[in-house]
């Protein structure tokens, strides 16, 4: 992506067509930090959007309504206090640069005042100044000691981005061109890289373009400086006419304001309007980015916890080593009191015939300060402590081991469910205690989970859980006791809920339900699955709370290949 001084102008020109004279109907600060202010124009009411976040900088109308903060921050409060009921006056981009600045009439009372959108990756900022040029408030203010040349801070005079020391495109003649380009490639510099020192108001990507269509290698003959010339007047004479055409790479994950030749083997998507292009690449990468991040977020928070749930289970099961010595203890209790008058006493051990096998002797440990009824008794009283130890050991390992199976669970959901799916999951795992909720106020969730749902080729309904609240829902919720239900043997997978079919469904039922359990599990790449199936009675949830974890009896199974092309067509699966 490239929001670069030609987007820039061709935002600037949309804007001053659509919104010159628009009265300011409301502004308000998105969840995201974006800046949406709306004005009314004769194609609706659209939203102008800007964005001072490094990753997403930018500005551009939308229609979309993004979901405001419940409490906006101060410089969204001062905005409304000056901008909110006037009108946009004029929209103005300074020469071969990423600012974009709106002068407002202001709303009766209030004094003049000029909005400057500063694009500049991540020294992008949104400033509000007054007719005298003082700044009255910013998105980011920047003090003396942080910025020596230009403080962004209220009350200081607001000084421009100081100019770039390159050869204007627009004003530059052949021999300054010419000569400029010829000292930075002395330097030893690719083309396109002298090309973005010399000449101001392109980014990487348009010197790029703008040396392929030149046929300039290595731009080493006047001839080809020539060329190179021409392209960029070319193209900066079509910004300055509006003949710009700005397109969209989805492929990778780039746009720019003409079509890119050096990328023609890539599908370029042409926009009429800038703003229409922009809205559409940020609003899907911000998606995704989102849903990557809170992926990543939640995976980690499950991989931490299975950490210590290993480690845990392995001092449990070395406990439940030396637990195991319980038996022993009893013995020596036995032994001592069987041949007691064989033992003497102040000794520290003593051999004796073994109960069972008598050609054998046990040598059982001896306090000499005690009788041999004492030792006796202290054996026994080591064995109880040990059985009792040994249980409640076995009673946490079956804890742990459940909780383990339930977050290799979790992280399957985590791996294969969409965003909506994953703002349950984090639900959970804040319930669980496997998260922190930041804000003070929970989240609200939907009354009820949607779960994907199928038709078969019978006409029976089929839901299918994509996590576990979920899968609890469709389970012990939305079925009935006569449903029958479906899950992959030993696996982590979706619960399938095949509806409105007698129980045991039609063969052909079976199999289309059984493939959609395979598909949506841990086996989905296996060319065959064992999938379990009972009657919705037969399941009931596990002890522990935990949701999604469940036993099932009288179950049958069949096998299934979760890769048969047929049935994922049918259900238009990938």
């Amino acid at each position: 992506m490239a929001f670069d001084a030609l987007i820039m102008k061709a935002i600037t020109d949309e804007l001053q067509e659509q919104l010159t004279g628009a009265p300011v109907q409301r502004i308000y600060e998105a969840a995201g930090g974006e800046i949406m202010m709306h004005l009314y124009s004769r194609g609706g009411q659209p939203g102008l959007l800007f964005s001072v976040d490094p990753r997403y900088a930018r500005v551009h109308l939308t229609y979309r309504r993004l979901q405001s903060r419940e409490k906006p921050s101060p410089f969204c409060m001062l905005l409304r206090k000056y901008l909110a009921g006037g009108r946009a006056a004029s929209f103005t981009n300074p020469p071969l640069e990423r600012i974009l600045e709106t002068e407002f009439d202001p709303p009766e009372g209030m004094p003049a005042a000029r909005l400057i959108a500063e694009i500049m990756g991540r020294r992008s900022n949104l400033i509000l100044v007054d007719s005298e040029n003082i700044i009255l408030g910013a998105a980011r203010t920047v003090s003396w000691d942080k910025n020596p040349k230009r403080a962004i801070m209220p009350g200081e005079i607001y000084r421009p981005v100081p100019p770039q020391e390159k050869l204007d495109p627009v004003e530059m003649s052949r021999e300054e061109f010419k000569t400029g380009m010829r000292e930075t490639l002395a330097g030893g510099k690719k083309p396109e890289n002298a090309l973005l020192d010399t000449v101001a108001g392109i980014s990487p990507l348009v010197a790029r373009e703008l040396c392929y269509r030149s046929g300039c290698g290595h731009c080493d003959t006047g001839e080809s400086l020539e060329r190179v010339y021409d392209r960029i007047k070319e193209l900066f004479d079509r910004a300055r006419e509006g003949r710009l055409e700005p397109v969209l790479l989805p492929g990778k994950n780039l746009y720019a304001a003409v079509p890119l030749e050096h990328l023609a083997e890539e599908e370029q998507i042409k926009y009429d309007r800038v703003s229409e292009m922009l809205d559409h690449f940020y609003s899907t990468l911000i998606k995704e980015d989102r849903e990557k991040q809170l992926r990543g977020q939640l995976y980690g928070a499950v991989e931490k916890r299975l950490a210590g749930l290993n480690k845990k289970l392995k001092q449990q099961e070395q406990e439940l080593k030396e637990a195991g010595t319980a038996p022993r203890h009893r013995l020596y209790g036995d032994l001592l009191l069987t041949y007691q008058q064989q033992v003497p006493r102040g000794e520290a051990s003593v051999n004796l015939p073994d109960l069972y096998e008598p050609e054998k002797t046990v040598t059982v440990p001896l306090d000499p300060a005690l009788s041999v009824s004492a030792n006796a008794q202290r054996h026994f009283k080591r064995y109880q402590k040990a059985k009792k130890g040994r249980d409640k050991i076995k009673k946490q390992l079956r804890k742990t081991r459940s909780e383990i199976e339930y977050c290799q669970g979790l992280l399957y959901a985590i791996e294969n469910s969409p965003q909506n799916s994953l703002e349950e999951i984090r639900q959970e795992l804040i319930d669980a205690g496997y998260l922190r909720e930041k804000s003070k106020e929970r989240r609200k969730l939907p009354d009820a989970p949607r779960p994907l749902q199928f038709t078969t080729s019978a006409g029976h309904t089929v839901l299918v859980g994509r996590n576990n609240r979920q899968n609890d829902y469709i389970t012990f919720r939305a079925a009935a006791r006569r449903d029958t239900w479906f899950h992959v043997r030993e696996l982590p997978g979706s619960h399938v809920v095949l509806k409105e079919a007698p129980f045991p469904p039609p063969e052909e039922d079976i199999e289309e339900a059984s493939f959609l359990a395979a598909y949506f599990s841990k086996g989905r790449d296996s060319s065959a699955v064992a999938v379990d199936y009972t009657e919705i009675r037969h399941v009931r949830r596990r002890p522990g709370g935990k949701p999604g974890f469940v036993f099932y009896e009288n179950f049958q199974t069949v096998t299934v290949n979760p890769s048969d092309p047929k049935l994922r067509k049918n259900f238009q699966l990938k």
